[in-house]
C-alpha cells in the first residue's frame, strides 16, 4: 500500500472535488478513468477516503446518539447529537459530514462500475491480462455501492440508492434502501463468481487481513435481520467464516486511525469520550467482570461529561494510530443468528448462541472481544426477557461501532414514542432520535428531499 501512496494524492486530488456532486474537474476525471492503470490507486483511494473519513462520521454521531459517548466539549456539533430530539437540525455538521461522505464513496464505486467496461487497451493480450483485476475492481466497487447504501438505510428514513449529478436524486424508504444493498452485494458476488484469482487479488490488494466473501455475506445479514427476514439474515450470519478477521488498516505516519486521530493523539481535541459501563444502566448494564468492558474502555484517564456522568478514553480498536479497525465483528454474527432464532419463537436455540457470545474468552475471538462470562441465568421461556440479553450483547460487543442506534431501534421501536421533549432530561435517555433529519444542503439543492422527521 505504501508504494501507492502518490497515486492515492493524485487520484483523490482529482476524485474528492465532487459535490453530490458537481465536478470541476472532468475534463482531468475522463482522462484518469479511461487508463486501465488507474484503477488500482482509485480503488485504494476510494478505500482510504472511507476508513480515514467516512468511518469517522460512522462512529462519531451515531455514537453520541445511542449515548455510547459523553460530551465533554463546548461545540455545537455535539451538545446538537446528546440533546438530539426536534432540536437536532440539517445543519449540524456531523450529520451532513455522514451524508456527505457516504454519497462521495458511492459515487466513485458508480464511475468504476460504469466506466470500466469501456477501457481501451494497447493489444487483445492487455485486455486479457486485465480480466482478473476488472471482475475485482467490480465487485469491490459493488461491495461499497451496498456498504454506503446501507449505511444511508441506518441512519435515515428515506434514501438515495444512486447519486445524481444534477442533484435530483430520487429518494425511497429505508426498506427499499437495504433491499437496493443487497442486490449490490449479490452483484458484487456474481463478479466474482468463485474466481479465486479475483478473490485473492482484491483481498490482498485492500488490506493485510481482508475477505471480500465474508464482508459481503456479513452485510446481507445485517440488512436483512434489520428488514425482518429472519431465515435470511440466519443463513447470511451462518456462511460467515468467524475465523477470519477483515479490518480497514491503518499505517503510522500516513493512513491513521481516524479515532486516535481525533482522541487520543497530542494536540488533538478530545472527540469521544465513551461513558463508563458503555453508556448502558441498570438491567443493561455489563455483568460484572465482563472483560469486554477493559477491552473497550481504557479507565486510567477519566473525566465528567456535561451531563455529569464519568467518560474514559477508548481502547480496543481505537488506541493507536495503526490499529485496524474492523469491518464487522464475529459476535455480531453470532447475535444475528441468536435474533433470529429468538424472534421466531425458537428460544433454546436462541440462548445456546447467547451463550456462545457470554461464554467466548478474548483468545477464542480473532479481534480479542470476549466477555469471558458464565451462561446466561434469565428466564429462557420468555420471548421479551431472551431479545433484552440479545440486545444487551450488541450493545457491549458492538461498541462504537456505529450499530447501536439502529440495533436499539430496531429492539425498541415505540421508546421515544410520546416524549415531552420540553420535560425530559436528555442525559438519560438510552437513544435521543429515531432518524436523522436530512442535510441543509441536500435540502437547499434537491428538490425531492423528503420533510424532516419529528425527530
Amino acid at each position: 500500500m505504501k508504494k501507492l501512496i502518490i497515486l492515492l494524492i493524485i487520484s483523490f486530488g482529482i476524485l474528492s472535488c465532487t459535490k453530490e456532486f458537481v465536478n470541476h474537474n472532468n475534463v482531468k476525471e475522463d482522462i484518469l478513468f479511461s487508463k486501465p492503470e488507474a484503477y488500482q490507486a482509485i480503488v485504494l483511494g476510494m478505500t482510504k477516503d472511507f476508513a480515514t473519513k467516512s468511518l469517522y462520521r460512522i462512529i462519531h454521531a451515531p455514537s453520541f446518539t445511542a449515548k455510547e459517548n459523553g460530551n465533554l466539549r463546548t461545540y455545537e456539533t455535539e451538545y446538537q447529537l446528546v440533546d438530539g430530539g426536534p432540536e437536532l437540525t440539517g445543519i449540524n455538521s456531523s450529520i451532513s459530514g455522514i451524508w456527505r461522505e457516504l454519497h462521495r464513496n458511492r459515487g466513485i464505486a458508480e464511475k468504476i462500475i460504469n466506466r470500466i467496461d469501456k477501457l481501451e487497451f494497447v493489444n487483445a493480450d492487455a485486455e486479457t491480462d486485465f480480466q482478473t483485476k476488472k471482475s475485482a475492481y467490480k465487485a469491490y466497487a459493488y461491495l461499497f455501492r451496498g456498504m454506503t447504501t446501507g449505511y444511508l438505510s441506518q441512519y435515515w428514513k428515506q434514501v438515495t440508492t444512486e447519486n445524481n449529478l444534477d442533484d435530483n436524486a430520487n429518494f425511497v424508504s429505508r426498506e427499499e434502501g437495504y433491499q437496493k444493498a443487497i442486490f449490490f452485494l449479490d452483484q458484487a458476488l456474481a463478479e466474482l463468481n468463485n474466481n479465486i484469482d479475483a478473490i485473492n487479488y482484491i483481498n490482498n490488494l485492500v488490506s493485510p487481513e481482508f475477505s471480500i466473501v465474508d464482508i459481503i455475506h456479513a452485510l446481507k445479514a445485517r440488512y436483512y435481520i434489520d428488514l425482518g427476514e429472519y431465515q435470511n439474515a440466519y443463513n447470511e450470519a451462518d456462511m460467515v467464516d468467524l475465523t477470519k478477521r477483515s479490518v480497514w488498516y491503518y499505517e503510522s505516519g500516513s493512513i491513521l486511525n481516524p479515532i486516535y486521530a481525533n482522541t487520543i493523539k497530542v494536540g488533538r481535541t478530545r472527540r469521544f469520550s465513551p461513558l463508563e459501563h458503555l453508556g448502558l444502566v441498570g438491567t443493561q448494564a455489563p455483568d460484572n467482570n465482563d472483560m469486554r468492558v477493559p477491552f473497550y474502555l481504557d479507565s486510567s484517564v477519566s473525566k465528567n461529561d456535561n451531563c455529569g456522568n464519568v467518560t474514559y478514553y477508548p481502547a480496543g480498536f481505537w488506541d493507536a494510530d495503526n490499529k485496524p479497525i474492523p469491518v464487522y465483528l464475529p459476535g455480531e454474527m453470532l447475535l444475528i443468528k441468536a435474533e433470529s432464532k429468538a424472534r421466531t419463537n425458537q428460544l433454546a436455540d436462541a440462548v445456546a448462541l447467547i451463550n456462545e457470545v457470554r461464554t467466548k474468552t478474548p483468545a477464542d475471538d480473532v479481534f480479542g472481544v470476549g466477555a469471558s462470562l458464565g451462561p446466561w441465568t434469565g428466564d429462557a421461556t420468555n420471548q421479551q426477557d431472551v431479545l433484552d440479553e440479545i440486545y444487551k450483547n450488541y450493545a457491549i460487543e458492538l461498541f462504537m461501532q456505529g450499530q447501536r442506534w439502529s440495533i436499539h431501534r430496531r429492539f425498541y421501536p415505540n421508546y421515544l414514542d410520546n416524549i415531552d421533549w420540553n420535560n425530559v432530561s436528555r442525559c438519560n435517555l438510552e437513544r435521543v432520535n429515531n432518524f436523522y433529519p436530512y442535510p441543509d444542503q441536500e435540502r437547499a439543492n434537491n428538490p425531492n428531499c423528503p420533510p424532516d422527521p419529528a425527530y
